[in-house]
């Protein structure tokens, strides 16, 4: 059935304008649906599952096709309030393994990393981590992994939820570079927080307060070779573990991070949202996905002017720019922040909420993530919004759903990152 527009007759129906993409994004508000996740054989266990399983994991996603623990803390003990204070008052442990890394070695690795990502990697030092971006000939995403350059003949990529593996390897098909592209048994870890340093420095030695941010180290944990990094994905202080044959020894590394944990207070969580949302640090398929171009989720900064080398949609991305520097923007909705009002919210969401430029106006963006920032006593989000809109200070209306319509508009305001 269909009304007067030609439009579906259902509460659920979007007008927000996404013509500028071949598969829309799913806008119905279905609620938060009461079914549990099948674990099956179909998506894999990575090999600290079972140890996630035992410190209270309840929940997951799908992650690269693999089993991510998203939640343990229970509400009788506090929930996500009590992880978020694990993490801003003492030390957290996530298994992150669904961060798959993906291998390029060889002669000529450095030429073909430069060529399928935009930044200009022959200027990243050897044992240097860089967030990078990866797109296609039209310039839309394929990526936005983690690069490890490990030396001139050697990187990683921890990716993002998308199979980069393939990707890589269908480009080197037409292009020949020298390398081997090759998924690595080797599964990350996180270690996060405010006591973070303080228990790597017990881990790795004086190692840990001498790496700079985004710096590498090869050293060992209880024996077992590690690749360690200084980054993390909380906005507070942290490190990346990388354990190699780790379906090997995942035991044995993470009984001796949660033994030297203990007088810190460790907590085993998954990723904790305010932090993540109030610094504007993207979540592939929530806050961006392979539809999407730089320019409109803040990476401009990513797309260099004057890099010498040619790279995987380049003339598509400086075409864009000098559109958007014309007032042509190749795109209809454009990332913001939102500072929102209403009750903290408590959980993720399970739908993208929809938002309006007045209460009673039709919809014209979407929230893509959203929590509860302690911090700034405050509901914080990401958002996709028309650029007209895109201004700091501009009020708008997220829609709260309500069974299975949209609920009553609750007042935001746009903000630039960090949110505050």
């Amino acid at each position: 059935m269909t009304n007067e527009s030609g439009k579906w007759a259902d509460p659920n129906y979007s007008s927000v304008d996404q013509s500028d993409r071949t598969v829309p994004v799913n806008l119905r508000q279905t609620g938060r649906p009461d079914i549990k996740l099948l674990i099956s054989t179909r998506a894999r266990k990575s090999p600290y599952w079972h140890l996630a399983v035992e410190a209270g994991c309840w929940r997951a996603e799908v992650y690269n096709r693999m089993y991510l623990p998203r939640g343990y803390g229970s509400d009788e003990g506090g929930g996500s309030g009590a992880e978020y204070e694990a993490l801003t008052q003492r030390v957290t442990l996530w298994d992150i393994a669904a961060a798959r890394q993906i291998r390029v070695r060889g002669p000529e690795a450095t030429e073909f990393v430069d060529y399928v990502v935009t930044r200009d990697v022959t200027r990243l030092a050897s044992m240097r981590a860089a967030y990078t971006v990866l797109c296609d000939a039209g310039g839309r995403m394929v990526n936005d992994p983690l690069l490890l350059k490990i030396s001139p003949e050697e990187y990683w990529f921890s990716i993002s939820d998308s199979d980069l593996s393939l990707w890589l390897k269908g480009v080197n098909v037409g292009k020949g570079f020298d390398v081997q592209i090759q998924e690595m048994d080797v599964s990350p870890v996180q270690i996060q927080g405010a006591q973070a340093n303080s228990l790597m420095a017990d881990l790795i030695g004086d190692m840990a307060a001498e790496m700079p941010v985004f710096g590498l180290a090869e050293t060992e944990i209880a024996g077992l070779p590690v690749l360690v990094s200084r980054t993390g994905f909380s906005g507070e202080a942290g490190y990346e573990v990388y354990l190699k044959n780790s379906s090997i020894h995942a035991e044995q590394m993470w009984d001796a991070i949660l033994r030297a944990g203990d007088k810190y207070g460790l907590t085993v969580t998954g990723p904790i949202q305010p932090h993540r949302v109030t610094s504007g640090i993207l979540a592939w398929g929530q806050d961006v996905d392979s539809e999407m171009v730089p320019f409109q989720v803040g990476l401009a900064s990513h797309i260099p002017r004057n890099k010498a080398s040619d790279y995987i949609g380049r003339a598509a991305l400086e075409k864009m720019r000098d559109e958007i520097a014309a007032g042509n923007h190749p795109y209809r909705l454009t990332m913001v922040g939102l500072k929102m009002e209403g009750e903290p919210l408590v959980d993720y969401l399970s739908d993208f909420w929809l938002v309006a430029p007045a209460p009673d106006a039709e919809p014209v963006g979407y929230v893509t993530s959203a929590s509860y920032a302690p911090k700034i006593r405050s509901n914080v989000a990401l958002a996709r919004l028309p650029v007209d809109l895109a201004v700091p200070g501009t009020q708008v209306y997220v829609s709260k759903p309500s069974g299975d319509s949209t609920g009553t508009g609750i007042p935001a305001v746009v903000s630039e990152f960090p949110i505050e």
